[in-house]
């Protein structure tokens, strides 16, 4: 059972990328008035693009059997056993984490180790990991229809 979760992609990611890509065409423009310096500004920035656009596209959680597989562009590969998984919490959180929504889900696993992230579909994700595992707590769940 192979199950992939995409992640949830907050509007201030999209700007900043859609920013980026502008200054990124600016500066192409730019290069053919300038000198060296904007050829090293084009460099630099494409390759902050293609790191930008590669975790935009390449975000995801992935439930394959046993294991959660968490992938953040070409920079983060993480895989958890689904068993070792203790506690989810849900955290809205800015902190380094495989996620590109700052409303995310803490993951406990092990004694002290978390994990941030941010499934589209968080209940259906949540509800997955339960079922493989159902012995995790769930803490801070969100009220739902104002209960």
């Amino acid at each position: 059972m192979n199950r992939i979760y995409k992640s949830k992609v907050a509007k201030w990611y999209i700007w900043f990328c859609v920013c980026m890509t502008l200054a990124f065409f600016g500066s192409i423009y730019l290069c053919y008035i300038s000198t060296w310096v904007l050829l090293f500004d084009i460099a630099s920035m494409g390759f902050c693009l293609i790191i930008l656009y590669d975790m935009l596209i390449h975000t995801d959680y992935t439930v394959n059997g046993e294991k959660l597989h968490i992938r953040c562009g070409f920079l983060f590969r993480m895989d958890i056993p689904i068993s070792k998984i203790t506690e989810i919490t849900h955290k809205s959180t800015i902190l380094s984490s495989p996620a590109l929504s700052a409303k995310r889900i803490g993951l406990k696993y092990g004694k002290t180790n978390w994990v941030y992230v941010s499934p589209k579909e968080q209940g259906e994700f949540i509800e997955t990991l339960k079922s493989i595992n159902p012995e995790i707590k769930e803490s801070n769940a969100p009220q739902v229809n104002g209960h």
